[in-house]
């Protein structure tokens, strides 16, 4: 099995350069078409390179289309998607498909088959659009039941649900009593809220984020804790500030996205539009676009450095993202979306993972991620036992 393997990688090797002979090409071909993912797979290659395509449909053409590329070295990683076109990605993506059965990892070695969720009498559902939203006198409204209960207004602000989101209203008296309000997403869950005074936010998983229902003082501030992402109203005169545990984050207008987990290892802030001022403890930063602040928890400095801007929003934009990412980072974010425990037996080593998984597939596609880089994991009831 070892060398038929080895044949078939280096034959489509050979094709990606342009280097097979025809019979190749057809006896490459022709095994491909032996398994029904690949022959999926092999048709969106096909439109590719512009060979006459079979009917290509369901997940599997969407996550080619989406160029999902899933790898795992011991230590270090070679981002090839970013170096590569696409017509390559999508082949090396087959490559990795196609040899599914046979891939592992340069450092560990499978002695026994791992249960995965395909013998699991239940796959877990990806999240989607469910909150819960406090209101001012107590009262919490579920926001993902199909009841569509109207939310009565809250001091001067008209609250109104709109396809799976929120918008207040500001009304016009300035000096009202301020009310407060909270939003909060379990694990499974995401939102999107209008504030106010226009302010647009995301709210990731287990986030939640409390907010006045009309900016009437100097400042904005609003109350984040977990992951959210911004696109704050520009107002002169009148900083938006949000607050995260010990630190705070000030702008005028701008679009930016912070993490701040209580289960993660650092907090941080990345700017994609704009400029902000990021505080922390007695230590003061400015960022400018592109760039990322983040300190440890516990920790008292602040580093700033060039950000993977498209890794920080990717949860918004409906995937995963994994840039060198540790194993137990990617887990955390599918613990978080999937609603699952994620227990350990054994050392989890330093895998890092990199690579794109669409949200909206259910776990198992989600753990492919395990199974192609030979990381042995079963499921009991709703906990993924990582066996290393």
């Amino acid at each position: 099995m070892p060398q038929e393997k080895d044949h078939y990688q280096q034959l489509l090797r050979r094709f990606l350069d342009n280097n097979c002979t025809p019979a190749e090409t057809r006896e490459l071909f022709d095994f491909l078409q032996q398994d029904a993912s690949n022959r999926l797979l092999l048709g969106e290659m096909n439109a590719s390179f512009g060979l006459p395509a079979p009917e290509v449909q369901g997940p599997w053409r969407d996550r080619v289309r989406e160029k999902l590329l899933l790898a795992a070295q011991p230590v270090k990683v070679i981002p090839l998607y970013k170096k590569w076109l696409p017509k390559v990605a999508a082949a090396v993506l087959l490559l990795a498909v196609a040899t599914f059965a046979w891939q592992y990892s340069r450092t560990t070695k499978i002695t026994a088959p791992a249960t995965t969720l395909a013998s699991a009498a239940k796959d877990a559902m990806p999240g989607g659009s469910k909150a819960t939203l406090t209101l001012a006198n107590g009262a919490t409204v579920v926001l993902d039941s199909a009841a569509h209960e109207v939310i009565p207004s809250q001091g001067t602000a008209k609250v109104i649900r709109i396809n799976g989101q929120l918008k207040y209203e500001a009304g016009r008296v300035a000096d009202a009593a301020v009310v407060y309000n909270t939003l909060a997403t379990p694990r499974g869950g995401q939102f999107k809220i209008e504030l106010p005074d226009g302010t647009m936010v995301w709210l990731n998983a287990a986030s939640s984020l409390r907010f006045p229902t009309a900016f009437n003082g100097k400042e904005r501030t609003v109350i984040l804790n977990g992951e959210g992402y911004f696109e704050v109203a520009h107002r002169d005169n009148m900083p938006f500030k949000v607050q995260l545990g010990s630190g705070v984050v000030e702008v005028l207008g701008t679009r930016f996205n912070i993490m701040a987990y209580q289960n993660e290892a650092n907090v941080k802030t990345t700017l994609l539009q704009g400029a902000v001022k990021v505080s922390h403890n007695s230590q003061r930063v400015r960022l400018v676009q592109g760039q990322q602040a983040s300190w440890a928890a516990g920790g008292s400095s602040i580093t700033v450095g060039p950000a993977d801007t498209d890794e920080a929003v990717s949860w918004k934009e409906g995937y995963f993202q994994f840039n060198r990412a540790p194993l137990t980072d990617v887990m955390r974010q599918l613990q978080r979306w999937y609603d699952v425990e994620v227990r350990y037996e054994g050392n989890t080593g330093k895998r890092e993972f990199w690579g794109k998984i669409p949200r909206n597939v259910p776990l198992s596609e989600a753990l492919k991620i395990l199974e192609l880089s030979s990381i042995q994991y079963s499921m009991k009831g709703d906990t993924i036992i990582i066996h290393q």
